[in-house]
């Protein structure tokens, strides 16, 4: 009987636990479900009364939300009734219900007012109407309160008779808590065993570190979130001379920034893959090929960066583009020197790229003329002053020592003007004043002989060497260049100039007159014949008739200040004058026919003006008509002998 005693004792003690902890889940349960409800009373009345002033701003300030009326009207529904949309119960309270009606009614009257104030109304009554409202939303929460204080403190009771279970539970706890006991032990036995584990861990991380720290390349690794530094090897160390120190972000060691870098790469990486790209460093000044990767280091995923110091290799690449940006410039300036055959803009053109090319802020052509030498084509930087005018008729005793060198065949390469402070002082004033601290000159030579030099002024030391380089390698093209230029000059001297007076020829003489006809511009023509050029040349000799045909040019310049002057034929001339008044040609005429009065030599002259220079030819043609005319008056006047004799003084 004992035996099936105790085994019923231990089974009541079950069922009166079970009893117990069905009766305390019951109670509990009703008793929050209830403090829940009255809490979301409590909490929606709340809401109603913040919303309400949040709408009351909004419609002051014209902003109308139909939305939150429309809620509100809900909400206050559902705290008079109760409502399975907003989980709200109807709370048994009177004082609540009946604040809560209050509450409706001023709700109306808000909402009239609401419509009214849309419509034009002052506002002053709906701002007077809600501050009512809320004063009466806070005594309706402040009754809420009251009464689920009052549930609270009947549910304390009523749980006091449930302490006997929970002292039993006490009991369950202990022996919970042996097994508990046991559990931990078991617990700490795997712990001890993770911690040896991490140990063999921790040295097998440490015999990875050892040659990520003996490698020569920079390598760091950085978290990819928060862009702190986890690792930097031994060659990272010596590299940015630091240690590592916790907290430190990676660009602030790596490239001295304040915050991120905007061309980091790990927005660019991806899972077992490599992100390689070339970056000069900011703070070694040097050139690095990187390989960038994702991983994880101590359970965060990171970015390991490994630098191969590529600098002299991307140097050479620099250096060999430089050569081929040099040959293609060179290239475009010998063409330019072949095509252009206006040498001013084809010298110009070379010196602007040469300039540009290797930096200067001038580039120049220096023409040695007798014991002088002078400055004919020069491009400036912008921003620096030109000095073409400062540089003519130069005595070229002043340098003496610079032009020894250009007949050694010899550049001038000045690195630092200072230098020649003590050495040669008129020549560093001259300098100085110029504004040019390092020069380069290399001479240009013609038919064996020093004929100039082309210069550049302030190339950077870097660029000197190819400075001199280049200008060697264009001089001859340039010198090509110039001696085209000088014999096409020579060519048209010979072709339109008449070598004798100096007078444009024949030949220049038809092509104005064409261009004459096209513009249809005022013109005056003078035609001019000198009388007895034959007899001169019969009786003295054809140096006396050049010598009475220049002087007979000189006379014609002499009286004519503005015009285009022709010799035509033997002795025939024509000028032509345009861009003056029709008074000042037949001034010019008048002082033309009383210079040969005066003259040695005679001159038949006759002149016609045009206010349209279409009918050119005719005009020329009356001109020379005047003129026949004016000649037989001479030879009517004059005999042979008398003609004869006249020369002869």
């Amino acid at each position: 009987m004992k035996k099936i005693f105790n085994r019923l004792r231990g089974k009541a003690v079950l069922i009166f636990l079970g009893i117990a902890l069905i009766l305390t889940g019951v109670l509990s349960g009703n008793t929050i479900k209830g403090l829940q409800g009255n809490a979301r009373v409590i909490n929606y009345t709340g809401i109603v009364r913040g919303a309400t002033q949040r709408l009351i701003k909004k419609e002051l300030n014209h902003v109308p939300d139909d939305g939150l009326i429309a809620r509100l009207d809900g909400i206050l529904e559902g705290l008079a009734k109760g409502s399975s949309e907003f989980d709200l119960i109807c709370l048994e309270c009177p004082e609540y219900q009946e604040l809560l009606l209050e509450m409706q009614g001023e709700w109306t009257e808000i909402k009239k007012e609401i419509l009214n104030f849309r419509n034009g109304r002052a506002g002053d009554l709906l701002f007077s109407l809600s501050e009512d409202y809320f004063e009466l939303a806070d005594r309706t929460v402040l009754a809420a309160e009251v009464f689920t204080e009052k549930s609270v403190q009947n549910t304390k009771y009523a749980l006091i008779y449930v302490n006997g279970i929970c002292i039993l539970l006490a009991v369950c706890s202990a022996l919970s808590a042996f097994w508990q006991d046991k559990r931990r032990r078991k617990l700490d036995e795997a712990e001890q065993e993770n911690k040896r584990k991490s140990e063999h861990l921790s040295k097998m991380f440490q015999q990875v570190l050892t040659p990520m720290n003996e490698i020569s390349e920079l390598m760091y690794i950085s978290d990819i979130d928060t862009y702190e530094l986890l690792f930097i090897n031994n060659a990272g160390r010596e590299t940015f001379q630091c240690d590592e120190r916790e907290g430190v972000k990676c660009y602030e060691l790596i490239q001295g920034r304040d915050e991120p870098c905007p061309f980091c790469t790990s927005p660019l990486l991806k899972t077992d893959e490599n992100y390689t790209w070339e970056y000069t460093n900011p703070i070694t000044k040097r050139h690095y090929l990187l390989k960038d990767r994702l991983v994880e280091w101590e359970g965060r995923p990171a970015r390991m960066e490994i630098a191969f110091d590529i600098t002299e290799t991307a140097n050479e690449k620099i250096e060999l583009q430089k050569r081929v940006d040099m040959d293609k410039i060179m290239v475009d300036c010998i063409r330019e020197l072949y095509r252009n055959h206006n040498f001013s803009e084809a010298a110009f053109y070379v010196l602007e790229q040469a300039g540009k090319l290797f930096m200067a802020d001038r580039a120049y052509i220096i023409v040695f003329h007798g014991e002088y030498f002078s400055n004919t084509s020069e491009w400036c930087r912008e921003g620096i002053e030109p000095q073409k005018e400062n540089l003519q008729n130069i005595p070229k005793a002043e340098y003496e020592a610079w032009f020894e060198l250009f007949q050694n065949r010899e550049n001038l390469i000045i690195e630092d003007v200072d230098s020649l402070k003590e050495t040669m002082s008129e020549g560093y004033e001259i300098l100085e004043k110029q504004g040019i601290r390092s020069v380069v000159l290399v001479p240009l030579e013609r038919g064996g002989e020093v004929s100039g030099c082309i210069g550049l002024d302030n190339p950077p030391a870097g660029f000197m060497d190819n400075g001199v380089s280049f200008l060697e390698a264009i001089r001859y093209f340039l010198m090509l260049a110039m001696k085209r230029n000088e014999d096409e000059q020579e060519l048209y001297r010979l072709s339109y100039q008449d070598t004798l007076t100096s007078f444009y020829n024949r030949n220049r003489y038809m092509i104005d007159t064409e261009e004459l006809a096209v513009r249809n511009i005022p013109a005056g023509v003078v035609y001019l014949d000198l009388n007895g050029l034959k007899e001169i040349n019969d009786m003295y000799g054809h140096d006396a008739g050049d010598l009475a045909l220049k002087e007979c040019a000189r006379t014609i310049q002499k009286a004519v200040k503005t015009g285009m002057f022709y010799r035509i034929g033997g002795d025939e001339f024509v000028i032509i004058c345009t861009g003056i008044e029709e008074d000042e040609f037949n001034s010019y005429v008048c002082e033309l026919k009383d210079s040969f009065r005066d003259e040695k030599c005679r001159a038949a002259i006759g002149s016609k003006w045009t206010e349209k220079s279409n009918n050119i030819r005719s005009v020329i043609a009356e001109a020379d008509k005047m003129m026949y005319s004016d000649k037989e008056a001479y030879y009517q006047d004059h005999g042979p002998t008398g003609r004869y004799r006249h020369y002869s003084h």
